[in-house]
């Protein structure tokens, strides 16, 4: 166990030496710390202005990723209307990971900052990218796309800040179907059957009388057979009772013609 344990700590060592060997001062960075924490290793990081960047990664950091630290953290500090307050970087496996909480963030008018209080995410594999969330009220809005520049950015964060309804129409289709799935699902508990399905299920017991509905006696139709047939009708409303029958057979299903009459009768209010 000893071993083990400095055999572990000789790597995290050599890591952060490899991590130390960037020539981090020709790339305007003066190394102030560096270190090892649980499975990872990490550097802390100024450039010439004084401002402090920390750096996470396992194994070895590489001049690619140390070289993307680099300029992203010149990019960064260079934005118009958003001013660095914290940056950290994390390398993981292909891609880097990158927290901007910023310490101010003012367009046209609107401190974006109290909107984020998670700060912003951006993902970086040769390609920056964000996804992160603003808050408005009880809204949390997602914002995910590829990084264009900070303008279209801001407008984005505006957009969605000023009307959250209407962000998420446009951009997050899957909420409005989901609360209208649950309205729909509401409804239906409190709502009575309209005249119409009521006479079509009235029309379909009366028809079939003692069969029961959708078996026969102690031998019900299979499930699986019913929303076969569902599947085909949906999918070719012409197709016949015939055609269904054939289908399933090849499909080594096993059923009645008196089953896919049922069932036609029942969901479709078909009767012969």
């Amino acid at each position: 166990m000893k071993v083990k344990t400095f055999l572990i700590s000789l790597f995290m060592l050599l890591s952060v030496s490899g991590a130390m060997a960037y020539d981090w001062n020709s790339a305007g960075m003066t190394l102030k710390e560096s270190g090892t924490t649980e499975d990872e290793n990490f550097l802390i990081l100024a450039d010439r202005s004084s401002n402090e960047i920390k750096v996470r990664f396992q194994g070895e950091l590489s001049d690619a990723w140390a070289d993307a630290v680099v300029n992203l953290n010149k990019k960064f500090r260079t934005w118009t209307y958003m001013k660095v307050g914290k940056l950290d970087f994390y390398v993981n496996g292909n891609t880097l990971d990158i927290l901007v909480i910023p310490s101010s963030f003012n367009y046209k008018g609107m401190d974006f900052v109290p909107h984020i209080p998670a700060g912003m995410t951006f993902i970086y594999d040769y390609d920056l990218r964000y996804n992160f969330r603003v808050t408005k009220n009880d809204f949390f809005l997602r914002i995910n796309d590829r990084f264009i520049d900070e303008s279209f950015l801001c407008q984005r964060m505006k957009e969605a800040i000023d009307d959250p309804v209407g962000y998420m129409k446009k951009r997050e289709p899957e909420y409005f179907l989901r609360k209208l799935n649950e309205l729909e699902e509401a409804q239906a508990k409190t709502q009575k059957e309209s005249v119409e399905n009521f006479n079509r299920l009235v029309n379909a017991v009366m028809y079939f009388q003692n069969s029961g509905f959708l078996g026969f006696g102690n031998n019900p139709v299979k499930p699986q057979v019913i929303k076969r047939v569902v599947e085909l009708r949906t999918a070719d409303p012409k197709i016949t009772k015939e055609k269904i029958k054939a289908q399933l057979e090849t499909e080594k299903m096993e059923v009645k013609d008196k089953e896919i009459t049922l069932i036609l009768n029942i969901f479709y209010n078909e009767f012969e």
